[in-house]
């Protein structure tokens, strides 16, 4: 708890990470609600017609490649911000146990996560016109799972990526295929949200989120004394 307290006192001092994924995850949002039409997602579901796709089942894939985009962008920022501030060395040194390191960094980055999610997820609503309750509040339970995922394997990977010369490309390379699920999953359980106000046809993706979480977080337990001593 201690290297993640200090980890946001110094992003609340610096604002070097959050405000980048806000700022590009804002971009994005302008970007990609504009490709939709007016109203699109308020509109009563069309009937099923070949090779058309409704704007409610594209949206979730929208918010959450947008929110993907941001948390590369701002994982590769705290690995820039580590890398300059002897972070490496600090981890090294520190009499801490691996797993807690690795408990604290994980923390930090769940919480600059959700900061972004907390700003880009209602601007998207607003800007592509989506009612409240179509998405509230079962979007906080995919959110939550999805952050956590994503914050398990920005971690790790961000940290394997500290010691790399090619930081900056080595980083979205190894978190691309393995956040993969994470994205696709939380996507489709927030399409069901809007296409049928709930997401209990879609267990199956929740169940995905949750072996995902359970799993890279035991490996970032178990690994992360050797990740950081490469």
């Amino acid at each position: 708890m201690g290297l993640a307290a200090n980890d946001l006192l110094s992003e609340a001092r610096g604002k070097q990470i959050v405000m980048v994924m806000v700022l590009f995850g804002l971009s994005l949002v302008f970007l990609l609600t504009f490709a939709l039409p007016p109203g699109a997602i308020r509109a009563p579901l069309p009937d099923p017609q070949a090779g058309s796709v409704p704007a409610r089942e594209i949206t979730g894939t929208l918010i959450w490649t947008t929110i993907f985009f941001a948390a590369v962008i701002g994982f590769g920022r705290g690995v820039s911000v580590d890398s300059r501030s002897g972070a490496r060395e600090g981890l090294l040194l520190a009499p801490i146990d691996p797993a807690a390191l690795f408990a604290g960094k994980l923390i930090a980055n769940f919480v600059f996560l959700l900061a972004t999610e907390a700003l880009v997820i209602p601007l998207f609503m607003v800007f592509a016109n989506i009612d409240f309750d179509l998405l509230f509040p079962g979007i906080l339970g995919v959110a939550l799972a999805a952050t956590v995922g994503l914050a398990a394997v920005g971690t790790l990977f961000g940290a394997a990526s500290l010691y790399s010369e090619a930081r900056s490309m080595m980083m979205p390379l190894l978190l691309f295929p393995f956040a993969l699920p994470v994205v696709l999953a939380a996507s489709k359980l927030t399409s069901a949200l809007l296409v049928d106000g709930g997401a209990a046809s879609e267990q199956r993706w929740f169940i995905l989120l949750a072996v995902f979480d359970i799993v890279f977080l035991t490996i970032g337990a178990v690994t992360f004394e050797f990740v950081i001593q490469e």
